[in-house]
C-alpha cells in the first residue's frame, strides 16, 4: 500500500512540475527543511538554486514585493505569494570551508555563494484549475513543491485582475515594475461610482494619473458606456487634456513605453473640451464696457488669458448658443480641437429658501429662520419672485444701523436708498446708472430694485429679530455677492435682469453629445481675487447639488440620462476638518451632510466622485469613509497616521517613486495593490509653464 501511495505522488509532483513549466519558469521549490503552515498571514520558505537565481533575468527572486507562485501536487492548485524576505548566505565562510573575507583579505571567492538561496513568501490566493475560481490562499502546501515566476497572463489571472476598465497603470512594487510593465491594472468603471480617493503629496504623480484616467475614459471606453467627467480645477491644470504631451526631449525609457503599450494602448487626448467658467460681475463690466457683443467679448478675453498659451491664437469667429436664456460659445481652435465656453453664474431669484440657505453653509438656525421668513413675505407679494440677492443684503444692512440706534434719528427710505446705492457701487457697479428705480426684471410690472428691497426691510423689522442674528446674515449674503458669480445683474430695457444660471443637464448633455469632459474652471475667479475660498467652493457646491438633483428627477421619471464622474481636484478646500470657530465647524457639518447625501444618491443615480488631495490630515473625514477605493502615491511621513492601509504598505509610501501608487479596493482579491501610470498622456505643465511657454 505504502508503495502505491509513493507511486501516486512520485505522478503528482511529476505533473505539478509539468503544470509549472506551462505556468513560467520554474525557480526553485519549497524547502524540506521546515514545517510548511498555512493560516491567516502565513508565509512559506523556499529555495532557488544558485544558477537559477544568478541568471541575466532579472525577476520576482531578487525583488521584495513581486510575485511568485506554488503548484501544489495534491490537486493542483496554484498558490500565489508575495516575496516578503531574500535570504543568502556565504555557506562555505559559515561552514568554516574558507576563512570569513576580513581586512587582511582581497580576493572574495565566488564559490562561496553558489548556494541556494531562500526566499519567503506570503501566501496571498489560489487558483482551482478545475472550477477557475480564485480565492483566499487556504489549502495546505506540500514540502518540494514547485515554485514558478509566471507569465505576465497567468499572473494576471491569479490576480483576479479585471479584464475591463479604466487602465490605472502596470503592477509593480514599490521597487519597480513587475514583468517590465506587461501586467495591466484596471479599475472598474462601476467602482467609479462607489467613489474613489486618490492621495499623494506634490510631485509624486497625482495630477498625472487623473489626467491619464480621463484620457483613458475618452478614448479607449465604448462611446455608450462612456461617463461625462465633469473636473473641479483649481489650477486650471486639465484645460490641457485636448492637447498631446510634447516631444520628449530624450527617448522615452524602454520601461515606460512598455506601460504606455501594455496598459494604455490607443489612450490619448479627447477632440473636445467644455468649460464652465464662473461669470462674475466685473467680467461682466469689462464686456459691457467694450460696446460689441458683450458674450464674444467675455468669450475672447477668457481664451486669451487661459487657453491661448495652450492652444494657439483665438479662432476667427464664436458660434453662440442658448438654452433658457443661458449662453454657450463655441468655436474650432488653431490647436485642432472645438472648445465650448458656458458663462456661469448662480441666481436665486427662483430657488427656494432651502437651497438658497444651503448656497451659506454655517448660517445659524435663527438667521435661517429670518431667511425663511422674510423670502417668503416678499415672495407672496411679488407672485413668486424673491429678487436679487443686492436687495436682501441692502435690507439687511439698512436693518442693522436701524437697531443699533434709535429709530427717530434715521429716515428709514433714505438709509435704504443709501445702502442699496453701496451694494450695487459694491457689487454691481455697471448697474447703478440704471438708478434705485430700474425695474427688476421678472418681478411685476412697476416694481423697482428699491421696492424690492423696501419689501425685504419691512418683512426683516416685523420679524422683530435680535441684532446677532441680522448680523450673522448680512455676512453669509455679504459673503456670497464677495464670490462675484451670485445674482450677476445684467442691463435690461428699462431696467436690470439677473443672469440666468445654465443647467447642468444642458452642460452634461452637450458634452456628451461632443465627446468632451467639462472643466470648472475654478482659477478664473480667484485670478481676479474674488470671494477667496468661497467662490471656488461655492460653484463646487452648486454644481454637485445641481448635478445629483438632474439625475434624480431624471431617474425619478425614468427618463435615461448619461453617467457623470465628478473630480474634485484639491479636496480638501472644499471639504475641510470640522476645526476654527463654531461657525466653521457648522459649515463642515452642514457640507459633510451635503457630501453624503449626494454619494449616497450617487451610487444608484449615475454619478461618481473622485476626491483628490495631498492633505489628507486637512480632509473631512466623511471622505475618508464614503471612498470605495483608495489610491495612495507618494506622502509625506506627517499624513501617515490619517491612511488606512497595511502597515507594510504603509511603511513604502514616502519612498515610493514618481507614478508609483498603492492601491486599495474592494475590487481586488488582495488587500492591495502596487501600480505604476505611465508618463502623461495629454499635455501636463503647471501654470508657471503655461504663463511662459518657453520654459
Amino acid at each position: 500500500m505504502a508503495g502505491g501511495v509513493v507511486e501516486r505522488l512520485e505522478e503528482a509532483i511529476r505533473s505539478a512540475y509539468e503544470m509549472a513549466s506551462r505556468l513560467g519558469t520554474v525557480v526553485g521549490s519549497v524547502s524540506r527543511y521546515g514545517e510548511v503552515r498555512v493560516q491567516s498571514g502565513a508565509r512559506v520558505e523556499f529555495e532557488v538554486d544558485p544558477e537559477v537565481y544568478f541568471s541575466e533575468r532579472p525577476s520576482a527572486l531578487h525583488r521584495v514585493g513581486d510575485y511568485l507562485a506554488v503548484v501544489d501536487p495534491k490537486w493542483g492548485h496554484i498558490v500565489l505569494l508575495r516575496v516578503a524576505e531574500i535570504v543568502r548566505r556565504d555557506e562555505l565562510a559559515e561552514l568554516g570551508v574558507e576563512p570569513p573575507i576580513s581586512s587582511y583579505t582581497t580576493d572574495p571567492d565566488p564559490q562561496g555563494l553558489l548556494t541556494r538561496t531562500t526566499i519567503v513568501g506570503e501566501l496571498l490566493v489560489e487558483l482551482d484549475p478545475e472550477t477557475g475560481t480564485v480565492a483566499p490562499a487556504a489549502t495546505s502546501i506540500e514540502p518540494q513543491a514547485p515554485v514558478v515566476d509566471p507569465e505576465p497572463g497567468v499572473l494576471a489571472r491569479l490576480l483576479d485582475l479585471p479584464e475591463e476598465g479604466v487602465p490605472l497603470g502596470s503592477l509593480a512594487t514599490p521597487g519597480g515594475l513587475v514583468k517590465g510593465g506587461a501586467v495591466p491594472v484596471r479599475l472598474p468603471l462601476k467602482a467609479f461610482f462607489q467613489h474613489v480617493l486618490i492621495l499623494g503629496t506634490t510631485g509624486s504623480g497625482k495630477t498625472t494619473l487623473l489626467k491619464n484616467i480621463i484620457a483613458s475614459i475618452y478614448t479607449l471606453l465604448p462611446g455608450e458606456s462612456r461617463p461625462v467627467v465633469v473636473v473641479a480645477d483649481m489650477n486650471q491644470d486639465f484645460l490641457q487634456l485636448p492637447l498631446p504631451p510634447p516631444p520628449r526631449a530624450a527617448p522615452e525609457p524602454l520601461e515606460e513605453a512598455e506601460v504606455r503599450r501594455r496598459a494604455y494602448g490607443r489612450a490619448g487626448p479627447p477632440r473636445a473640451l467644455h468649460v464652465v467658467v464662473p461669470l462674475t460681475a466685473p467680467d461682466v463690466e469689462a464686456a459691457l464696457a467694450s460696446g460689441g457683443d458683450p458674450w464674444v467679448e467675455w468669450a475672447g478675453t477668457y481664451y486669451r488669458e487661459s487657453l491661448e498659451p495652450l492652444a494657439g491664437p483665438p479662432p476667427g469667429g464664436w458660434v453662440q448658443l442658448s438654452r433658457g436664456g443661458a449662453v454657450a460659445l463655441e468655436a474650432e481652435v488653431p490647436a485642432g480641437f472645438r472648445v465650448r465656453l458656458v458663462p456661469y453664474s448662480i441666481d436665486t431669484t427662483r430657488v427656494d429658501t432651502d437651497t438658497l440657505a444651503g448656497l451659506m453653509p454655517g448660517l445659524t438656525s435663527l438667521a435661517r429662520e429670518l431667511l425663511r421668513r422674510a423670502r417668503e413675505r416678499v415672495r407672496r407679494t411679488l407672485g413668486g419672485y424673491a429678487g436679487p440677492l443686492h436687495a436682501l443684503h441692502a435690507a439687511l444692512a439698512a436693518a442693522h444701523i436701524l437697531l443699533q440706534r434709535r429709530r427717530q434719528d434715521l429716515n428709514t427710505q433714505s438709509l435704504l436708498g443709501e445702502a442699496l446705492r453701496g451694494t450695487l457701487e459694491e457689487y454691481a457697479p455697471h448697474a447703478v446708472g440704471a438708478g434705485l428705480e430700474a425695474a427688476a426684471e421678472g418681478a411685476p410690472e412697476g416694481v423697482t430694485l428699491l421696492d424690492v428691497a423696501d419689501l425685504y426691510l419691512s418683512a426683516i423689522e416685523s420679524a422683530v429679530p435680535h441684532k446677532g442674528t441680522v448680523e450673522a446674515l448680512l455676512r453669509r449674503t455679504g459673503a456670497l455677492l464677495d464670490t462675484g458669480m451670485v445674482d450677476v445683474l445684467l442691463p435690461s430695457s428699462g431696467g436690470v435682469r439677473v443672469a440666468p444660471e445654465p443647467g447642468w443637464s444642458w452642460i452634461v448633455e452637450a458634452a456628451a453629445d461632443a465627446g468632451a469632459p467639462v472643466v470648472l474652471d475654478l482659477y478664473w475667479p480667484a485670478l481676479r481675487g474674488l470671494g477667496a475660498v468661497e467662490a471656488p467652493r461655492l460653484a463646487a457646491y452648486r454644481m454637485l447639488e445641481r448635478l445629483i438633483s438632474w439625475k434624480h428627477g431624471e431617474w425619478a421619471r425614468r427618463r435615461p440620462t448619461p453617467s457623470v464622474i465628478v473630480v474634485i481636484d484639491e479636496a480638501h478646500q472644499f471639504f475641510p476638518q470640522e476645526k476654527g470657530a463654531v461657525e466653521e465647524r457648522e459649515s463642515s457639518r452642514q457640507v459633510a451632510g451635503m457630501i453624503a447625501r449626494i454619494a449616497r444618491l450617487g451610487r444608484a443615480r449615475g454619478v461618481g466622485l473622485v476626491f483628490s488631495t495631498h492633505s489628507p490630515r486637512d480632509l473631512h473625514d466623511i471622505i475618508l469613509q464614503l471612498a470605495n477605493t483608495k489610491i495612495v502615491l507618494r506622502m509625506d511621513k506627517s499624513q501617515l497616521d490619517y491612511i488606512d492601509l497595511p502597515q507594510e504598505a504603509k511603511q513604502s509610501l514616502p519612498r515610493l517613486p514618481d507614478r508609483v501608487m498603492i492601491i486599495q479596493s474592494h475590487v481586488y482579491k488582495e488587500d492591495y495593490l502596487v501600480a505604476k501610470t505611465s508618463l502623461p498622456l495629454v499635455m501636463h505643465y503647471d501654470h508657471t509653464m503655461l504663463t511662459h511657454p518657453h520654459h
